[in-house]
């Protein structure tokens, strides 16, 4: 299967912020249709360099994942989750001042039976079709966490606020070693429309508001421009996004 894309739309704005510790792959104003991987991180530490970890984190699972081409599946990420943590050690050798940053991440990998999905922590995924969010990513907060363990419901986890802490995030095996959620796509369809971003952009929409915006009749470029808009106006964060559609599937 030959995935052919629209070109790729992109936020990565340092918002209402001093500073930007959001980072996305390919860099801003650089992806293209050809384009098979797509990364938005979130740096968190503050004076901790979160804005260090999350530029990190890119250029170490681009490179791992440009060495390794022909892998696609759970052990090829792993890989690259294990190599990325790795350098961040190697990096803290360095720099010891700088233990203690890390970072989100949500990634999308493109090969020639579907998509491999990636996250940790909560920077997001979504995977709309026609006029509805058909699968998306769960955050690694602790409030999911509850979720996950029967301890309070979802409809519970709903009344907590949205910026609860955040239980997994990329710094380092000698801080903690963080473990990817995987998610393969296989069934894919022309005008399938991929979200990747951070938490900037997701807090300033419910679910239905952003399938309202992407099921729109308006073009891909529209619909970018009326969520950076929202976000201008509203985020209280940074905000980096991937906007991604499916042009054309050949199957062969």
């Amino acid at each position: 299967m030959e995935i052919r894309l629209y070109p790729p739309l992109f936020l990565n704005e340092k918002g209402k912020r001093e500073n930007n510790e959001d980072s996305i792959f390919p860099l801003p104003g650089k992806g293209t249709a050809a384009d098979k991987l797509f990364i938005v991180c979130d740096g968190v530490g503050g004076a901790a360099k979160g804005e260090v970890a999350s530029r990190l984190a890119c250029d170490l699972m681009s490179a791992y994942f440009s060495q390794h081409q022909t892998q696609t599946g759970e052990a090829a990420v792993l890989g690259a989750f294990d190599y990325t943590e790795n350098q961040f050690d190697a990096y803290f050798q360095k720099e010891p001042a700088a233990k203690g940053m890390g970072t989100t991440l949500v990634m999308m990998l493109i090969h020639e039976v579907g998509l491999t999905v990636a996250h940790c922590g909560d920077s997001r995924f979504y995977h709309f079709r026609k006029n509805r969010i058909i699968w998306q990513t769960l955050d690694h907060t602790m409030v999911n966490e509850l979720v996950r363990e029967g301890i309070i419901t979802p409809e519970e986890a709903a009344q907590r606020p949205k910026s609860n802490r955040i239980i997994r995030a990329i710094q380092g095996y000698s801080v903690q070693k963080t473990k990817p959620d995987i998610h393969f796509i296989s069934q894919c369809e022309v005008g399938d429309i991929f979200f990747l971003c951070s938490d900037g952009v997701w807090e300033t929409f419910s679910d239905s508001d952003l399938a309202d915006i992407l099921s729109s009749s308006q073009t891909l470029n529209e619909k970018m421009e009326i969520i950076h808009q929202i976000c201008e106006a509203n985020a209280r964060d940074n905000f980096s996004a991937y906007l991604i559609e499916i042009e054309d599937i050949k199957n062969g």
